[in-house]
């Protein structure tokens, strides 16, 4: 459990209308679908069955206008950051792309869960969220939930095409979109999660040309080299890596972490140190705390965007946290 403050959310609906949401291309899909049904048969659970990239995010819009106060998204990291933007975009109250644009009492009446089955499943690391059904359904039961923070993040998804978007984990810039790019269009599915995600990462960093980075904030200013430069809301990136060991769901603050000008036997010399959740201890990996902040290219090469685990777009970004808005189930 988070040792800073949180708010715990109380409400209790006389009738409790739970939907699941499910990467349709989840292992054991029918299973998982069957023991959902077992498991919270006295619900009635909807299960909305996504059947392409980005339909989980029309899923949750559909789910919220059907009048569901407990979403739960059954997948990894992205099928989670979609269903968390479709929530959210569902009660959009303004103009304009600024996180004020939302209604944010209405979002928080919503209960949010996750289930993990996706190839990376970091976030549930965080709150420790484990993947048994009988885990998710004890929490729903007790009514466990808490306000979490959610970042917001303004980028470009072309050169001159503006875009925003809410990330729930870890958005960083540099190896890290170059990564997910290979597992996008390189993945072996039959070798599983742990050898993709280990295949991906060493192989983009023994051919990665460091970027350099500008990024600014609040009486902050860093300017350098770096192979990554992480915004971090939840602790693991990466299929388990503990990038940001202090990290806090609940605390106003994203974690940064700069990963500077490390040679490939630097990385793997500390590799065990980020399984284990803990600082790395380098002069080329720095750690800070703020709301917000700024990150651009000092080069005239793109720096792409990882968020969640996926590819997004490009720099330059900004990132706002969002203090305490999600009602998650943990």
């Amino acid at each position: 459990m988070e040792a800073d403050a949180f708010m715990e959310i109380t409400l209790t609906p006389s009738f409790m209308k739970i939907a699941f949401l499910i990467n349709g291309t989840a292992k054991g899909l029918d299973k998982l679908k069957k023991s959902i049904d077992t498991a919270f048969k006295e619900h009635d659970p909807k299960l909305f069955i996504s059947e392409k990239a980005g339909h989980v995010t029309q899923l949750a819009q559909t789910a919220v206008s059907r009048g569901y106060d407990t979403i739960i998204v059954c997948g990894g990291d992205g099928t989670l950051n979609e269903g968390i933007n479709g929530i959210i975009e569902s009660f959009k109250s303004g103009l304009g792309d600024s996180p004020d644009a939302y209604d944010w009492e209405k979002i928080a009446q919503i209960k949010v869960g996750v289930l993990p089955s996706g190839s990376g499943n970091d976030f549930s690391k965080t709150i420790h969220v484990t993947k048994e059904i009988e885990y998710l359904k004890n929490l729903i039961a007790q009514k466990r939930s808490h306000l979490i923070d959610i970042g917001w993040v303004s980028f470009f998804k072309s050169d001159k095409e503006p875009s925003h978007r809410f990330f729930i984990n870890i958005t960083d810039v540099g190896m890290g979109g170059e990564t997910v790019l290979k597992l996008q269009n390189n993945k072996i599915k039959a070798l599983g999660p742990d050898f993709n995600y280990f295949w991906a990462i060493t192989s983009t960093l023994a051919t990665y040309e460091k970027v350099k980075i500008r990024a600014s904030g609040e009486n902050f200013l860093w300017e350098g080299k770096a192979i990554n430069f992480v915004v971090a809301n939840g602790k693991y990136f990466g299929n388990g890596l503990g990038v940001a060991p202090d990290a806090s769901v609940t605390d106003g603050k994203f974690d940064i972490v700069i990963i500077g000008d490390v040679s490939l036997m630097d990385y793997f010399k500390n590799l065990g140190t980020v399984k284990k959740c803990e600082k790395v201890i380098h002069p080329e990996v720095h750690y800070y705390q703020m709301e917000r902040v700024t990150i651009e290219s000092m080069e005239t090469r793109k720096i792409s965007i990882d968020m969640d685990g996926e590819f997004i777009g490009y720099a330059p970004m900004t990132l706002v946290n969002i203090h305490q808005k999600i009602n998650f189930i943990f």
